[in-house]
């Protein structure tokens, strides 16, 4: 899968999911600073990027810096798909 499309998933799953088409978010919207997320939205988001990326959010990820735009959160989802890439397989 294209960066790009990590990027499209997680913005559609955002808008769609987290914000219920009553808004957009551009690349560097600060989505916790706004209120875009809060604890349970990350919580939701996270599901979703294991389930679609079939990767391991491991326990103690800084998620206030992981998850404060859509930029760093594809960027986290690019980590983790490269690190448990070489982890299993």
């Amino acid at each position: 899968m294209k960066d790009s499309d990590a990027f499209e998933a997680v913005k559609a799953f955002i808008e769609g999911e987290i914000l219920k088409g009553q808004g957009e978010v551009d690349p560097d919207t600060p989505l916790l600073e706004w209120g875009i997320l809060d604890s349970l939205s990350v919580a939701r988001l996270g599901s979703f990027i294991e389930k679609r990326f079939d990767v391991i959010i491991p326990g103690g990820s800084a998620i206030g810096e992981k998850f404060h735009s859509l930029d760093s959160v594809c960027a986290f989802v690019f980590e983790l798909r490269t690190q448990q890439a070489g982890v299993d397989g």
